[in-house]
């Protein structure tokens, strides 16, 4: 949805300032895996999890 687009949109300018300023940008970013056989709803899962 907006609101993800919006999240990424801002934490990359959020990346660039640091940037700018010569400083590290250490954001602890959740990271998953989504894994299943083809056709088993692995992007529905997905897509549900963002738009919440």
């Amino acid at each position: 949805g907006r609101g993800m687009e919006g999240l990424i949109e801002l934490v990359n300018r959020l990346q660039d300032a640091f940037a700018a300023l010569g400083q590290s940008c250490l954001l602890e970013l959740p990271q998953i895996a989504v894994v299943g056989g083809q056709s088993a709803g692995k992007s529905s899962v997905l897509e549900n999890c963002v738009s919440r």
